[in-house]
């Protein structure tokens, strides 16, 4: 089983046909005098041929602690697919990378404070590389076309990824991974963080991941646990 987290940076790679699978975990975020705590961050990915799969993501209740009033609400909800454009070929250079392309779009389902009054489409281009029977390396590239104050603006994306597979079971990682601008008000912002993904049996998975952006306020840090299963 892959599974698209707990890095930032998606797998080049579907669900087969005809399967479910269901990725959900928990997040708390540090930034200067708030916290963010993020329940659910759910994407149910369905196989439907052997190279397109189709994604639902209900994403997350936020609760949001401050020095004023908590704030809490739904984020929206997303709508997507990825299709495979190269797999891995028996024999083949390790030089050439799988390749996979995503669409979605997120929709104004959430709760004010937590989401967008309008649609907002995104797209990702995915490669990675299997350097070596242990090492994966990853990036994304991606564009979306964000709305806030009335206004749309793009925004891009970019993520790089190495992971090692420490045993059969258990892979790590490191990632950096940028937003350019994260939001509106404009900024390049970016992060790093490391985790483990424990393969508990064919289908089902545990993670845990930690990071930091390299971008004031201070201090600034998020970490996050999760759970991913197959049926």
């Amino acid at each position: 089983m892959v599974t698209d987290r707990p890095d930032f940076t998606e797998s080049a790679s579907t669900v087969a046909p005809g399967r479910f699978q269901f990725e959900l975990g928990y997040t708390v975020a540090k930034a200067g005098d708030e916290t963010e705590h993020d329940f659910g961050e759910l994407l149910a990915r369905l196989g439907v041929l052997s190279w397109l799969e189709a994604r639902l993501g209900l994403n997350s209740f936020v609760l949001l602690r401050e020095p004023g009033p908590d704030q809490q609400g739904i984020q929206d909800l997303t709508v997507g697919f990825k299709a495979l454009i190269r797999g891995a070929s028996a024999g083949g250079s390790r030089l050439a990378p799988r390749l996979a392309l995503l669409g979605g779009l997120d929709l104004p389902t959430g709760s004010d404070d937590f989401g967008s009054s309008e649609v907002v489409p995104g797209a990702k281009l995915i490669a990675a590389w299997d350097v070596s029977d242990r090492v994966v390396i990853a990036s994304n590239v991606g564009w979306a076309y964000g709305y806030a104050e009335n206004e749309r603006y793009h925004q891009g994306i970019g993520s790089l990824v190495t992971g090692y597979s420490v045993s059969d079971p258990i892979t790590v990682y490191v990632e950096w991974y940028g937003l350019f601008p994260e939001n509106r008000a404009g900024g390049a912002n970016h992060y790093l963080n490391g985790g483990f993904a424990w393969l508990l049996s064919p289908d089902l998975q545990l993670d845990w991941r930690i990071g930091a952006g390299l971008q004031d306020p201070d201090p600034n840090w998020f970490t996050g646990v999760g759970l991913s299963f197959r049926l």
